[in-house]
């Protein structure tokens, strides 16, 4: 696991094992890097959305969250990886050293 890395990186680590729904990453990682408030979890659904506009996330299917799992009214999207986002997985874990912890 890419343990103390940019959460970029450790979302791209989580999607691949397959596809993920907005909701699984953002509560996950969220717990993991301290994350796990509205403000977070907002937070880390935009480096989603970035990484899919640059093209190494693909986005799925997308829902309107009607329970209020995540954010009740917004959409939650189905995301996994691109196959310039598994190549560029595979560089990352060649090459990213993990940060010390503080």
């Amino acid at each position: 696991m890419m343990e103390n890395t940019p959460i970029k990186f450790r979302i791209l680590e989580f999607l691949e094992d397959g596809p993920k729904r907005t909701d699984e990453i953002c509560i996950e990682l969220g717990k993991e890097y301290g994350l796990d408030n509205r403000y977070g979890r907002g937070k880390i659904k935009f480096d989603c959305i970035e990484l899919a506009s640059a093209g190494i996330l693909t986005e799925g299917v997308a829902v309107v969250d009607e329970e209020g799992i995540l954010d009740k009214g917004k959409l939650l999207t189905m995301y996994c990886l691109s196959d310039l986002g598994k190549d560029y997985l595979e560089y990352l874990k060649k090459t990213v050293k993990p940060r010390a912890k503080v």
